[in-house]
């Protein structure tokens, strides 16, 4: 039977999470359901959960094991060999909601928009509350030209929310950075410039664990992988100067790379130590910026404070200190 999905679940050490992650797809009707599980070089007990399940499900869990690489290269080695119509992605700790997502599927066999967007709910692991996160108005559903409706998104479309033909991914070789974090911004951002239509329902699939102090989104993830963030920032500059877009896509993406950008100053290097180091590598991370791109290093200033202060005060360091103490207290808290 040909499949209409392919999930790819990045499963590296998830062993307490992954059976509610992939109990979450096994909805009544999953003949043409295709799920693989990357094994990204784990030394828990993942693959050997994950292995009952391909057992009893043959043709539809597949278990693949790979050397680490990180998130990028779970993505890569699935779209490779996904043979589903349409392509999801699904972190091992995360899952989707059941009813709705086996009305997901009844969608997908019907549609042919090369993206389908739906909502996705937070889930507040410390105090145990969801919060749904939509970026289009209610009124706004159905197929539409995404070049047309995208500048109507009240926030760059992120992983959870973004579903897209397999055939986009293939054939653009589409190929995200390995052993590095947070190159789902990547995955966000390229093949929507690649795409013509967009379905947009508003029924949430994806939802997202938060509260694991490891997450890489934490405080100390920020720390431990800043320059992982920098290196998508500059690779975000790089695919923005060598790729031509239509006028909306090229300020929809414009807007996803400046924030992006904006977020490796102010929120990755400066929770950093206030070292003089430190402050030198921001310097330096603006002066490529600014030989890369100038449309972007005079966009960021706009959106964020702490850069403008960085620049009116040439990078004072008494000043930058108070404002790295500051950061770090409300990173942490904002992650809580």
């Amino acid at each position: 039977m040909k499949k209409i999905l392919t999930v790819s679940i990045a499963a590296y050490n998830v062993q307490k999470y992954i059976e509610n992650t992939i109990n979450s797809l096994l909805v009544d009707n999953i003949e043409d359901l295709e799920i693989l599980v990357e094994d990204d070089g784990g030394t828990d007990n993942t693959a050997n959960i994950v292995k009952k399940y391909e057992e009893k499900y043959p043709g539809i869990i597949k278990l693949v094991h790979k050397e680490n690489g990180g998130y990028g290269s779970t993505i890569n080695k699935s779209i490779e060999l996904a043979q589903g119509k349409y392509f999801k992605q699904l972190d091992g700790d995360d899952w989707y909601e059941h009813e709705n997502f086996e009305k997901f599927l009844e969608l997908l066999r019907k549609t042919d928009a090369d993206v389908v967007y739906t909502p996705f709910l937070k889930f507040f692991e410390n105090d145990n509350q969801y919060e749904q996160i939509d970026f289009f108005d209610k009124k706004i559903d159905k197929i539409h030209n995404l070049s047309d409706i995208i500048l109507k998104s009240n926030h760059h479309l992120n992983m959870y929310t973004l579903c897209y033909k397999t055939e986009i991914l293939k054939t653009n070789g589409i190929k995200l950075l390995e052993h590095c974090f947070y190159t789902d911004t990547q995955y966000a951002m390229y093949p929507i410039t690649m795409a013509k239509t967009i379905n947009i329902t508003h029924i949430p699939i994806y939802i997202y664990r938060i509260g694991r102090e490891e997450q890489s989104m934490s405080l100390s993830g920020h720390i431990k992988h800043y320059k992982d963030h920098v290196r998508v920032s500059k690779d975000i500059i790089d695919f923005y100067n060598n790729k031509k877009f239509s006028e909306n896509i090229k300020k929809y993406i414009s807007n996803y790379a400046v924030k992006h950008i904006t977020t490796t100053i102010s929120e990755f290097y400066m929770v950093l130590d206030n070292t003089k180091n430190n402050l030198e590598e921001i310097k330096k991370f603006e002066k490529y910026i600014l030989e890369n791109s100038k449309e972007i290093y005079n966009r960021i200033e706009e959106k964020s404070k702490i850069i403008k202060i960085l620049r009116k005060t040439n990078y004072n360091y008494i000043l930058y200190s108070i404002m790295t103490k500051l950061k770090r207290k409300k990173v942490k808290k904002g992650y809580k």
